[in-house]
């Protein structure tokens, strides 16, 4: 791999777990102060995040390894998170927030 390659995929990997711990610590606080959710609500919310972690390296890895480059994946993977995270960050309430309410 190329030396700017790695300090490409370095960086985008620490910004990435950057944000992500900046957001997942105060997520709960924000969700019932904010948007006044529930314990169940906010139990939901912080449960999609966990079952996106154990399904997700198998649908990705398939793909990327098949089709795709893995930093060139991983690019456009980052930039639908952020416009996710850019949309979620004005929802008016916990239904334009989660998932959930996404996939129903």
């Amino acid at each position: 791999m190329k030396l700017t390659t790695r300090i490409q995929l370095s960086t985008m990997m620490f910004l990435n777990f950057f944000i992500w711990g900046a957001w997942f610590v105060t997520m709960g606080t924000y969700l019932g102060n904010n948007l006044k959710a529930s314990g169940t609500e906010i139990g939901i919310a912080y449960g999609t995040q966990s079952w996106g972690a154990i399904l997700a390296p198998f649908i990705i890895g398939l793909i990327a390894d098949r089709f795709f480059a893995a930093q060139k994946i991983l690019g456009v993977l980052h930039l639908i998170g952020a416009a996710m995270m850019w949309y979620i960050s004005s929802a008016p309430a916990f239904g334009q927030f989660s998932l959930h309410s996404w996939c129903t």
